[in-house]
């Protein structure tokens, strides 16, 4: 059974805080089945890539919100591996 498998990352822009960030959301589809989830990153909306969704820039900032993205792509495919698995026993 083939499935498809997506993840997605966008700031919030309707939620900026006083601060002007606004939160970092991850969105996971699975076979056209969608979860989101707060990644508990905030980033002003100016300094983030709609199109690569991810932060713009060399700052430390960006460099730290970037990492944690990456850390959260590596570990989904490990779960969804995982979630297959547990369905073909």
């Amino acid at each position: 059974m083939r499935s498809t498998f997506k993840l997605l990352y966008f700031v919030k822009r309707n939620a900026v805080k006083k601060n002007g960030n606004a939160p970092i959301i991850a969105r996971i589809t699975i076979d056209q089945v969608v979860a989101q989830f707060n990644t508990k990153l905030e980033i002003n909306p100016a300094h983030w890539s709609v199109k690569l969704g991810k932060a713009s820039g060399r700052t430390a900032e960006a460099v730290h919100i970037n990492s944690m993205p990456e850390s959260i792509h590596s570990t989904v495919p490990q779960t969804k591996w995982l979630i297959y698995k547990i369905e073909a026993i």
